[in-house]
């Protein structure tokens, strides 16, 4: 039956990259041919879901008139059975569910480990095995890159080996132990020094545990789950941002509710402000990451000094913080802010290079419909704010109409370089599903890297995150990513790689040269559209 499965969904492949290359529109008869075709060799041999999917766009066609269908309408039409067919593509085995047994954790909500050590390969195999028990790892060789996850991705536990020659693992302990602390990670030591000085030494640093190589990997998976749920734990019961002292996003959604009913209640008027400090990046980029700490926790403490006494304030990740507003009108709210802004602008911040003054932008909008979510006035103060952005920063702006034109600015550019039409079109919808309706992203595809590098597209000044096939044409996938960390703009790029299962040198290679996550071919879509939110996130 499987020789029969791999057929069909070989047949599937090739007619859709057929018509994502072909010129001009497919007609009527020969989607539905396609369709019905589909529906019933799927059933027949064990294809459930693809069965039933068909059967349904079955059904919408039989109640549309004939007509000849351009590539955008029948991509958008079959933009369900695309991913399907490709996550049933014949490299994978074919998974039949039990809908009895308990379902995989969300990719999105999985723990985050962070992995340095200076073994590619070893990375490779640990990153493997531990994604298998439906954790998130992001692997990398250089400490200079695991301090940037660190401070940018939040994990949610770090491993890292003590002998590392750029910087030994000690030394990174010693910079991030005040964030280790407040933000209660735990840290594994991994290392073939086991001696009893080196485990006080790196218990008296802050290490939760430590493991001398070779390591037993059934033993460190049930270390990592005891130590993973000693941080939900602590996560679930501290509602306040380790670093700022100001309340979390964990207690937003609450805390917003009971001010939405007490404003409902009294008929007052209600706001919300989302905050964003100006060029902070930059800070972090010249002055190092614990000045940037101490600038957000100086803006939080000044903004709540500031604020009224029922406006309660909330770090929402990074640099963007959230203000809730009771008893105040969008305008008064504006005002309020911009007296704010106006005080901020006058303090000094003090570093080992000179002094320096920041800004913040904010956008506001006035809760009016009770109706809609939290989420949706949080996106309409974030457009207010990418409206600010876009008018220069170091301002407040009110939103505006859910029906006036989007005016705000890319935020982040999204390229595809992978030369399978098929994947492609997966791998743009992913991204699109992803990142739709948080950040405001520009997507664009290459089919090879000399495309990519012939545009003047990648030059820009935003933050850029690419999705590179290994295996290219002309230039391969490993060329493409050392010139892009070649670029002047480099620092500004995220690198997701895809490889496959046998590319054992090549993923090693690809974490040597500084590829910021890898996903081996064929994959889940979920959990891609998780790993692209996740590093995108970290970059805003």
């Amino acid at each position: 039956m499987m020789k029969y499965r791999d057929i069909l969904l070989f047949q599937v492949h090739k007619q859709l990259e057929a018509w994502l290359t072909q010129e001009g529109p497919v007609s009527h008869e020969e989607l539905y041919r396609f369709v019905h075709s589909l529906r019933g060799t799927a059933g027949t041999i064990g294809l459930a879901d693809l069965s039933a999917l068909s059967q349904s766009l079955l059904e919408q066609l039989d109640h549309q008139d004939a007509k000849a269908w351009q590539t955008h309408e029948w991509r958008d039409f079959l933009q369900e059975l695309i991913p399907l067919c490709y996550e049933h593509r014949p490299e994978q085995e074919i998974r039949l569910e039990d809908p009895t047994l308990p379902q995989e954790s969300s990719y999105e909500h999985q723990p985050l480990l962070l992995i340095l050590d200076d073994d590619a390969t070893l990375l490779m195999y640990l990153k493997e095995y531990l994604e298998k028990q439906n954790w998130s790892v992001i692997a990398t060789v250089y400490p200079h890159k695991a301090l940037d996850y660190f401070h940018d991705l939040t994990p949610d536990c770090l491993i890292l080996d003590l002998h590392i020659p750029e910087t030994g693992g000690f030394q990174v302990m010693q910079t991030l132990s005040e964030k280790i602390k407040r933000q209660y990670v735990p840290t594994t030591i991994i290392s073939v020094d086991c001696e009893r000085d080196t485990r006080l030494r790196a218990f008296r640093m802050g290490a939760d545990d430590i493991m001398c190589k070779p390591l037993d990997l059934e033993e460190l998976t049930a270390r990592l789950e005891r130590q993973l749920r000693r941080k939900r734990w602590m996560d679930k019961i501290l509602f306040l941002d380790e670093l700022t002292g100001v309340f979390n996003r964990n207690s937003l959604a609450d805390t917003y509710q009971k001010l939405l009913a007490d404003a409902l209640r009294n008929h007052h008027p209600f706001s919300l402000a989302f905050l964003d400090i100006d060029h902070f990046k930059k800070v972090n980029d010249t002055y190092g990451h614990l000045v940037g700490d101490s600038v957000l926790s100086r803006f939080a403490a000044f903004i709540q000094s500031s604020s009224e006494k029922q406006d309660v304030f909330f770090r929402y990740g990074g640099e963007e913080f959230i203000l809730l507003m009771p008893r105040t009108s969008v305008q008064d709210a504006k005002l309020r802010l911009e007296r704010m802004l106006r005080d901020f602008c006058a303090l000094t911040f003090e570093a080992a290079e000179g002094t320096f003054s920041l800004s913040f932008s904010a956008g506001v909008a006035q809760i009016d419909d009770a109706q809609k979510p939290l989420s949706y006035w949080i996106d309409a103060a974030d457009t207010a704010l990418y409206s600010a952005k876009n008018a220069g920063r170091c301002r407040i702006e009110a939103a505006v109409s859910s029906t006036a034109p989007d005016t705000r600015t890319v935020k982040l550019k999204v390229a595809i370089i992978e030369d399978d039409p098929l994947v492609c079109t997966v791998l743009a919808d992913s991204a699109r599903a992803s990142l739709g309706g948080w950040i405001h992203t520009d997507i664009r595809t290459f089919y090879e890297g000399a495309a990519f590098f012939a545009s003047s597209w990648h030059q820009g000044p935003e933050a850029y995150l690419v999705i590179l096939d290994g295996i290219l044409p002309h230039m391969d996938g490993l060329e493409v990513l050392q010139h892009i960390r070649n670029l002047p703009n480099g620092p500004q790029y995220r690198v997701l790689m895809l490889t496959g299962h046998s590319d054992k040198l090549h993923m090693a290679r690809a974490l040597q040269l500084g590829a910021d996550d890898y996903m081996t071919k064929p994959f889940r879509t979920k959990e891609l559209e998780a790993r692209i939110k996740r590093l995108a996130k970290g970059m805003m």
